[in-house]
C-alpha cells in the first residue's frame, strides 16, 4: 500500500533558481524628473490623509493673508476622502468662504481663492463639488 503512494506524487528535487529580471542603475543614469531623494522621502513620510497645497496654491493663500487651522485642515481632509470614495478626480471643495480646487488622487490642492473674490464665479474643469 505504501508503494501505491509514493506512486502518486513524483518525488519533489531542488528547487530552480530565480532569475532576477531587475538591472541596477547607477545613480548618475537616474533622470532628474524622478525628484530628490528628500522629495521621495517626504512624500513617503506624509500621511495618507494629509492634503498638500501646491505652490501656486499656497501662493494664492498667503497673498491673500489666509491659513487654515488644524479642523479647516480636517475637514479638508474628510472632504477629499468622500470624493475619493465616489471616484472624483478634481473638486471643487467649498470651505468657510474658500474656494479651494484639488486634484483628489494626489490630495493636493491645486489652486484657492475667497468666494467673494471669484468674480463671475464660475469654475471649470472640475468633476465634482463638496459643499462644506
Amino acid at each position: 500500500m505504501v508503494d501505491n503512494v509514493n506512486n502518486l506524487h513524483p518525488p519533489i528535487g531542488p528547487a530552480k533558481p530565480v532569475q532576477q529580471s531587475q538591472k541596477l542603475v547607477k545613480t548618475d543614469q537616474l533622470d532628474s524628473t524622478q525628484g530628490s531623494f528628500g522629495d521621495f522621502l517626504k512624500e513617503a513620510l506624509r500621511k495618507p490623509t494629509d492634503v498638500a497645497f501646491s505652490a501656486h496654491a499656497q501662493k494664492r493663500l498667503s497673498s491673500r493673508g489666509i491659513s487654515m487651522n488644524d479642523s479647516q485642515m480636517s475637514r479638508l481632509s474628510n472632504a477629499v476622502d468622500l470624493v475619493n470614495g465616489k471616484g472624483g478626480q478634481d473638486s471643487l471643495v467649498m470651505l468657510d468662504g474658500l474656494a479651494l480646487i484639488v486634484n483628489v488622487p494626489s490630495r493636493t490642492v491645486v489652486t484657492a481663492m475667497e468666494v467673494a473674490g471669484m468674480g463671475e464665479r464660475v469654475v471649470t474643469n472640475i468633476d465634482s463639488a463638496v459643499l462644506g
